[in-house]
């Protein structure tokens, strides 16, 4: 698939100046082979008690990069409206750089489900989610 850079940069500028997209540093790397990376920065804010990223935190930062992977393979034309969300927890996450892989698994005419990784520095993985969603038309994307 080959993703337009005006593209890219009209969704993740629209995407950083609205709601979550406002509290977390979430950056498109790069598509290759049908996986779309992302290179992502908790705030501070986003920390539990114990001092660890709260497992909240880190399942919105899954839902949005399986979002926006889904909003770029559709070309800005699509957006998936959650219907289910499933996350597994591997490991406990520090106030640290992470990366983001996902992957559409199904896209239907109606329904997406994709899968999304969440990666330490040291490549631990931890958080996988399963993300299934509707399809919504976006009504074009402004580029």
């Amino acid at each position: 698939m080959s993703l337009s850079k005006k593209l890219i940069t009209t969704i993740m500028n629209f995407y950083s100046k609205r709601g979550v997209g406002t509290f977390f540093s979430i950056s498109f790397d790069r598509e290759q082979d049908g996986k779309f990376y992302f290179s992502v920065e908790f705030p501070e804010q986003s920390l539990n008690p114990s001092g660890k990223i709260q497992g909240g935190m880190i399942t919105s930062v899954l839902d949005d990069c399986t979002a926006l992977s889904v909003i770029m393979t559709c070309e800005g034309r699509k957006f998936p409206n959650t219907i289910d969300f499933h996350t597994t927890f591997h490991r406990p996450l520090d106030l640290e750089p992470v990366k983001v892989k996902s992957q559409i698994i199904k896209l239907g005419k109606n329904v997406v489900s994709i899968e999304g990784k969440m990666f330490k520095r040291d490549n631990s993985l931890v958080a996988s989610c399963l993300h299934t969603g509707i399809l919504f038309d976006t009504y074009g994307v402004k580029t």
